[in-house]
C-alpha cells in the first residue's frame, strides 16, 4: 500500500508540471494530439487568461475557487472545453473530488485521445477512486503514447503487482 500512495504521489507531481504550462495550439498539432476539429475551435485569449488565472490560484493553493474560475469559463467558453477539462480534472485531483476529476478526464481523453498526460491523471484519478483494472488500461494506454513517461511506468508496476494480489 505504501508503494502505490508513493507512485500516486509522484504522478500527482507529474500531473502539477504538466497542467502548469498550457502548450500553444501550434506546438500541440504539431504533437499530433489534437484532432483536425479541434483545430477549428482555437483557444481564445479571454480562455487563454482564465486558465492562467485559474492555475496562478492553484498555485496560490485556492483550488477550490480554481475549480469555480475553470467551470464558469467552461460555460462561457464552451468551444475552450478541450483545454480547460483537463487542467479542472487536476484540481479536482488535488482536491480529492475523485468521481469528478474522472469525469473532466475522461472528456479531455476523449477530446485529445492521443495526449498521454491526460491518459496518466485519467489512471490517477481512477486509482484513486478504487477502480484499479481501468486505471491499469488507461496508464498502458499513456505509455503507448510517451514510452519514456517513467512515473506513469512505475504507478503502472505498481498497479500490475496489486492486481496480482502482490503489494
Amino acid at each position: 500500500m505504501g508503494n502505490l500512495l508513493l507512485c500516486l504521489a509522484l504522478l500527482a507531481a507529474c500531473a502539477v508540471a504538466a497542467e502548469k504550462a498550457l502548450p500553444s495550439q501550434d506546438e500541440t498539432a504539431r504533437a499530433g494530439t489534437i484532432s483536425a476539429d479541434l483545430l477549428r475551435h482555437p483557444l481564445s485569449a479571454q480562455a487563454r487568461d482564465v486558465i492562467a488565472k485559474a492555475q496562478r490560484t492553484a498555485q496560490a493553493g485556492d483550488h477550490f475557487s480554481a475549480i469555480e474560475q475553470l467551470t464558469k469559463a467552461l460555460a462561457k467558453y464552451p468551444e475552450s472545453t478541450a483545454w480547460m477539462q483537463p487542467v479542472l480534472g487536476v484540481e479536482y485531483l488535488r482536491t480529492g473530488q475523485f468521481e469528478a476529476a474522472i469525469q473532466a478526464l475522461e472528456q479531455a481523453v476523449l477530446l485529445l485521445p492521443r495526449d498521454p498526460i491526460n491518459h496518466s491523471n485519467l489512471g490517477l484519478s481512477l486509482a484513486s477512486s478504487g477502480q484499479y483494472d481501468r486505471a491499469q488500461r488507461q496508464l498502458q494506454q499513456a505509455l503507448k503514447l510517451d514510452a519514456k513517461n517513467n512515473t506513469t511506468r512505475r504507478l503502472l508496476e505498481v498497479m500490475d503487482r496489486r492486481l496480482r494480489g502482490g503489494n
